[in-house]
């Protein structure tokens, strides 16, 4: 099973692969949709591939389905867009039915792909994960009613050069897609990093200079983040915890719901959405449009 698209899209599919592999013990192939022509010769006949898109246009998503079909995948399209190119390409449509995006950059339309990637991860291990949406939309709730510490962090971001983002195991995915928001948004350089990957390279960046935001939910990741989290403080850098536990080592602290572990990426995004638009707002720049960008890159 592949799956693919572009930008936040790609993100999406990332968590697929982890949650897939881990509660249903299926084998799932990311590919970035603009990548996909160098791989085609390795997409197994019959297969099934799953693009990923909110506007069913997108140039490098419509090439990566056409080149699967050429091999005779089944084409299995996550979409937003009714009556797109990608849905008359498509063997079956699941549709996001989260209604209009309009901003640029892709917020409820992420969320609307996370609950899509959710409910077939639940149909494929057969009653090995029960996913509560009803509490997931309590705890997005409680963090859009309480998000004033979020605004004065954004304030301190103003000046700040460089944001590193930091997640283990199914919140690698998550660090990406944060890392994506503040670069479209604030324009600040915004990378994503797996947290066993620190000190491959990336803790040679960090100093006195750079915010580092952690996403780190109290569950079996929690101990070696907080490890990470320490070698990043040692090295000047200022920490932004987000997480429903507290810690020493945080700055700040932005505190989510305490849910169940395998849900926490659809919540623990939304603070940072917020601090990335709030932090547009602070250095004057327009979240809905951000510059040099397109809502459907229908080009390539």
């Amino acid at each position: 099973m592949y799956f693919t698209g572009s930008g936040t899209s790609f993100n999406a599919a990332l968590l697929a692969k982890y949650l897939m592999s881990k509660y249903a013990k299926v084998k799932v192939e990311p590919v970035i949709s603009s990548e996909l022509p160098s791989i085609r010769e390795s997409i197994e006949p019959n297969s099934i591939l799953i693009p990923i898109s909110q506007s069913g246009e997108s140039a490098d998503v419509l090439e990566a389905v056409n080149i699967a079909k050429q091999q005779t995948a089944k084409i299995l399209s996550i979409v937003n867009s009714s009556h797109s190119s990608l849905v008359q390409l498509s063997s079956l449509v699941i549709r996001m039915g989260c209604g209009p995006e309009i901003g640029v950059a892709a917020t409820k339309s992420f969320t609307s792909q996370l609950a899509i990637i959710y409910k077939i991860t639940e149909l494929l291990c057969e009653g090995c994960m029960r996913i509560d949406f009803h509490k997931v939309s309590q705890a997005i709730s409680k963090i859009l009613s309480n998000h004033s510490k979020i605004q004065a962090i954004a304030k301190e971001l103003k000046q700040v050069s460089d944001i590193y983002v930091i997640g283990r195991g199914i919140h690698h995915p998550i660090a990406l897609e944060a890392a994506l928001k503040l670069k479209e948004l604030t324009y600040i350089h915004a990378e994503g990093i797996a947290g066993g990957e620190l000190k491959h390279g990336p803790l040679a960046l960090m100093d006195s200079n750079v915010y580092v935001i952690i996403i780190n939910p109290n569950d079996s990741t929690y101990t070696d983040t907080i490890t990470s989290a320490n070698e990043i403080k040692s090295r000047g850098a200022k920490i932004i915890g987000i997480s429903d536990k507290n810690s020493d080592v945080y700055d700040h602290w932005i505190q989510i719901p305490k849910i169940d572990e395998a849900i926490y990426p659809l919540v623990e995004i939304i603070p940072i959405q917020l601090l990335a638009y709030y932090s547009a707002i602070e250095k004057d720049a327009d979240p809905d449009y951000p510059r040099n960008l397109a809502k459907s890159v229908t080009v390539k």
